[in-house]
């Protein structure tokens, strides 16, 4: 190479399959269609409180959605359950500091994806880790006598894990 000429790196990089799945843009155009399809114009700058009556309204639609773990793990709803996925992981991330990262995966029976088994580490004292796949499964087989319906069941436990953030930084605040 003489002088004045430049080394071309124009080369193709391929994208691991997390890489793909864990895209910002990817993932908020999967919160925004879930988004629209619950109605919600936008996130709230708090969790919806529970029991209220917006949270009532998206109980029967996610239990429409998601009657069962073998209908949300369904081929055919691949889609949708990435759609709620995604919005469930903006929540978690925007209220209770928790960030995506790819866990080890188990075999395509405990995720949702063939490839990626994407889960939330949360910013609490025990940096707790939960599985999208486990996310939906605890979600889906919740106890009617202790929640309304799966949304409720969702909304209460964003609220849990951000009440652990927010214990976990006010300690650290005041040490």
């Amino acid at each position: 190479m003489g002088d004045g000429e430049q080394l071309n790196l124009d080369f193709h990089v391929e994208q691991t399959a997390w890489g793909k799945w864990v895209d910002p843009e990817r993932r908020a155009a999967q919160v925004g269609k879930f988004m629209e399809y619950a109605g919600l114009p936008k996130l709230p700058a708090r969790p919806w409180p529970e029991g209220s009556p917006e949270v009532e309204r998206i109980d029967p639609l996610v239990a429409a959605l998601f009657p069962d773990l073998a209908t949300a793990m369904a081929p055919e709803n691949t889609d949708l359950a990435d759609m709620f996925i995604c919005f469930m992981g903006e929540c978690f991330i925007k209220y209770a500091g928790a960030r995506w990262f790819d866990e080890e995966w188990f075999g395509r029976e405990y995720s949702f994806y063939d490839d990626v088994n994407p889960a939330l580490l949360f910013d609490n004292h025990d940096e707790d880790i939960r599985t999208a796949w486990r996310f939906m499964d605890n979600m889906i087989g919740y106890h009617p006598g202790d929640h309304n319906g799966m949304f409720s069941y969702f909304v209460a436990a964003l609220h849990e894990y951000q009440g652990y953030y927010h214990d976990k930084h006010r300690e650290d605040a005041s040490t």
